[in-house]
């Protein structure tokens, strides 16, 4: 059963593990564990360690999501969808539109002679 009032990262194993832990050694030995043998219930606790005030916790969360992402076949977030801040101004400057790639139809069914063999 679901419980809709909790946080997405409480769903994690781990976060009761985490929020216990004593020490950073602790938390860093959770988090390689998380790649070993978390699934995708994990991704919102590793994006709320991000945040962490706790330098290598919130490196280590990073890292550890990206692989868990790659691990599942899941692409790495929507961030990598969004324009980075100064292509934006730039944009804006020079008064220019990006090029919408959405909806568009690109299958042109060109088939490649040179590798079919006779």
């Amino acid at each position: 059963m679901k419980d809709d009032n909790l946080p997405e990262y409480y769903r994690s194993i781990f976060h009761p593990l985490f929020k216990h832990a004593k020490d950073l050694g602790c938390k860093i030995i959770l988090l390689e564990q998380i790649l070993e043998v978390g699934d995708a219930k994990e991704i919102p606790f590793l994006e709320e360690l991000e945040r962490n005030e706790e330098t290598p916790i919130s490196k280590l969360a990073t890292e550890v999501k990206t692989a868990l992402l790659d691990k599942l076949g899941r692409p790495a977030s929507k961030e990598s969808k969004r324009l980075p801040m100064n292509l934006c101004f730039l944009y804006d400057e020079f008064s220019i539109k990006p090029a919408k790639t959405e909806g568009l139809n690109m299958n042109f069914d060109v088939t490649l002679e040179i590798f079919e063999e006779e």
